[in-house]
């Protein structure tokens, strides 16, 4: 079983393992909710019906208004921008400034009004604190609906996420990390890219920019969180962990020694913040 995001990672995953199994055995679950994008659904259907495989939609909207996660996050988007209304759409976005200069990805918010405007807003750690910790929410909620039909059917669910993703803690412990298996997690995304071009996976999907489709003003993986775009992210990483020379770095991608040892200094950073969303908890173990 598997969650339909109408995304690359999820469709390529959806593939394999209807390769594997056959798609009598799948089951895919759609989750759009309030700011979802409308194409992410259509997408996913646009997926199902290639592969054959049975599917589930489950609105989230009125699951994730009992928790009153719209509510937090709009109330704290209304104190930084007090002309916010319902008609405005907003994300957070990472500056993207990581190959010209040494910087700390500040987020900041991004409203953008009925007018078309954009407005760029810093918000304090508490506010964006707690703007994220209501977004990890949704990830949590949707993981706790594909357990239901998991358990409902008795089968085994599906993750998601990939190398790229992983190694950076870019996923949510319990949330899109709370999986039975990992098909994909030893993949670059650019791997799975190229498997969906093997796969003959829709274009449409293929050419959609990767996005968390978690805030109402679209956002890209890079705007949100890496600064960078994934095949720079990839091929960095696959050089620290094959000890490949700086100067054939250097060669390969046109950059400069100063951004390779930056951007390096920048991923293994990430790496270490985020070590504890790939451990389990520890067990302890006493002795009488």
């Amino acid at each position: 079983m598997i969650g339909l995001s109408g995304g690359i990672d999820s469709a390529v995953t959806a593939t394999l393992c209807t390769e594997a199994i056959g798609s009598n055995k799948i089951l895919g679950i759609m989750m759009p909710e309030k700011d979802s994008n409308p194409k992410s659904k259509h997408y996913a259907e646009l997926l199902a019906q290639r592969l054959g495989i049975r599917t589930e939609v489950v609105d989230m909207t009125e699951i994730l208004q009992s928790f009153g996660i719209y509510e937090m996050r709009d109330s704290i988007v209304k104190k930084n921008f007090a002309q916010f209304d319902s008609s405005y759409r907003y994300r957070l976005v990472v500056s993207n400034d990581l190959l010209k200069k040494d910087h700390i990805a500040i987020p900041y918010l991004e409203v953008l009004d009925g007018k078309g405007i954009l407005h760029k807003i810093k918000l304090s750690l508490d506010d964006y604190s707690s703007i994220t910790a209501a977004t990890t929410v949704k990830l949590r909620a949707r993981m706790i609906m594909l357990y239901f039909f998991a358990e409902k059917n008795n089968y085994l669910l599906a993750g998601t996420t990939n190398k790229s993703e992983y190694v950076q803690g870019y996923f949510v412990k319990y949330g899109d990390g709370g999986v039975d298996f990992d098909p994909i997690v030893d993949l670059y995304k650019t791997q799975v890219y190229q498997l969906a071009e093997y796969f003959q996976i829709p274009k449409e999907i293929i050419e959609r920019k990767a996005s968390p489709d978690t805030w109402s003003f679209e956002v890209s993986d890079e705007e949100f969180f890496y600064s960078l775009p994934y095949e720079i992210i990839d091929l960095l990483w696959y050089a620290k962990e094959n000890n490949i020379p700086a100067e054939k770095i250097e060669k390969s991608l046109s950059l400069t020694r100063e951004q390779i040892i930056r951007i390096f200094d920048d991923q293994e950073k990430i790496c270490i913040n985020s070590m504890q969303s790939r451990e389990m908890p520890p067990h302890w173990k006493f002795q009488t």
